[in-house]
């Protein structure tokens, strides 16, 4: 082990040339054995610079995130044996080695003989070095604020019946008080970048027959944002006082107006006590709506609606592609607008379940990643080991087992050991940090969701 050690110390003052020390503060002893050394070599076979293969630092190291150890940095800057990898060939080594000189110390053995054999361990060093271990889950989270993709322009059109008769009751509050209620709580839980908005008809003059024209033809829009904006949207909603008639048919054809420019799709949700009374014909506006270039489903919610009104409005659903559905009381409307609701709550779910596993996923890649890199460094240092005593072998016979060839075996042994070590150590220690992660994003993912699920359930009407 000291040998190696001594080898990693030497390889990287060779690395990194003189540093800017005071001279006559160095070791003098190390400068004029260093100096015997060379001389020593010179002297002893003037060929040997000629007959080992010649190698030149390697590049620079690129950023890594985290700052390696000296170990590392030797290791990772070795320059790659002329015949490491899938270059080995034992007749060209052993030409090699044949012109090597008796007389080498046998660190300056075990130098050369890496510079013939030494495998590249930069990758493997990288890799561990640049390896996050950290599992992270970013699915969009289907909260309150839930958003749809950027090539997603969806248009959510509200209209609301603002005729006279909307001022009955319905246990103790108004129709009107109730469909403001749901429709605010409907609005609320809409993706935020959708585009809302809320258009009344019927809410001028009132229901009276000279009022008639004037009511037949009112419908406004209250409200056209990006999202809920709840201080605005419940101002419009504030303004919408039941008046008039019910001129359904000229609302659906005024709702083109409120599509934005790009839209992909637009629902449309009608809330009615009644029939058109306006002699408009709302099936056909409906089916021009749906039948119109940007996709559009026209929706239906009869409230409170008599049996020949629930007919004629489910002629109108129909038209429109869509669904209609009668509600007698405030129950009852909320029960729908609620189960709207819960298909966007379904997304907890979903996510709750796709974040399981993407979780489950990376953890996966990364323990992978961590065995796998370990696993290659513990072969490629026992190739490496074994073709250094191969070598050493060739060279021992050769000197008829004398000289400094005769000390490298524990050097090659130690080295060994040591890049072995370096590789299970870090290795392991960065599967369990994947696990540990991996497994504590798994447990937060579920609870996450379950509170999504949870909140959802205590926010809907």
């Amino acid at each position: 082990m000291k040998k190696w050690a001594s080898f990693i110390v030497f390889l990287m003052l060779v690395m990194t040339g003189c540093t800017d020390s005071d001279p006559a503060q160095k070791d003098t002893a190390a400068t004029q054995q260093t100096a015997n050394l060379q001389e020593q070599t010179k002297t002893s076979d003037q060929t040997t610079s000629d007959t080992s293969t010649q190698t030149q630092a390697r590049e620079p190291l690129p950023p890594v995130k985290r700052e390696l150890t000296a170990f590392e940095l030797a290791l990772a800057n070795q320059v790659v044996g002329t015949y490491a990898g899938e270059n080995y060939d034992e007749e060209k080594v052993k030409k090699e080695l044949d012109k090597l000189p008796a007389t080498l110390t046998s660190e300056q053995y075990l130098e050369e003989l890496l510079k013939l054999l030494g495998e590249d361990y930069r990758p493997f060093v990288l890799t561990f070095a640049n390896f996050d271990s950290s599992v992270d889950v970013h699915l969009q989270r289907p909260t309150e604020e839930i958003t749809l993709p950027e090539t997603q322009k969806t248009h959510f059109a509200l209209l609301i019946d603002a005729s006279g008769s909307m001022k009955g009751k319905v246990g103790n509050k108004t129709k009107m008080e109730v469909a403001r209620e749901a429709i605010d709580q409907f609005a609320s839980v809409l993706p935020k970048n959708a585009t809302i908005s809320l258009r009344v008809y019927g809410h001028k003059g009132s229901g009276s027959d000279q009022d008639k024209a004037l009511s037949c033809a009112s419908t406004e829009t209250f409200y056209s944002e990006t999202g809920y904006q709840k201080e605005s949207f419940q101002q419009a909603l504030g303004k919408v006082q039941p008046a008039g008639w019910t001129p359904i048919a000229k609302a659906l054809q005024a709702v083109q107006e409120d599509i934005p420019a790009g839209t992909n799709e637009t629902f449309v949700y009608v809330v009615s006590d009644g029939i058109e009374t306006c002699g408009g014909n709302p099936v056909e506006a409906a089916k021009a709506l749906n039948q119109s270039s940007i996709k559009t489903v026209v929706n239906i919610i009869g409230f409170d609606v008599d049996n020949e009104g629930q007919r004629m409005l489910k002629k109108v659903a129909d038209a429109g592609a869509g669904t209609y559905i009668t509600v007698q009381d405030e129950e009852a409307l909320k029960k729908h607008l609620r189960g709207e609701y819960d298909k966007l709550k379904q997304a907890w779910y979903a996510w709750k379940e796709n974040a399981k596993e993407d979780a489950l996923s990376q953890k996966e890649v990364k323990k992978k990643l961590a065995e796998d890199t370990k696993e290659k460094v513990k072969a490629l240092v026992e190739e490496e080991k074994q073709r250094l005593l191969d070598a050493r072998e060739y060279l021992k016979k050769r000197f008829n087992g004398k000289g400094g060839i005769m000390d490298t075996d524990s050097a090659i042994i130690d080295r060994k050991q040591e890049i072995w070590r370096y590789a299970v150590d870090t290795g392991n220690g960065l599967w369990r940090d994947s696990v540990d992660n991996g497994n504590q994003e798994w447990r937060e993912v579920i609870e996450e969701g379950q509170q999504g699920v949870r909140d959802a359930n205590d926010k809907r009407p």
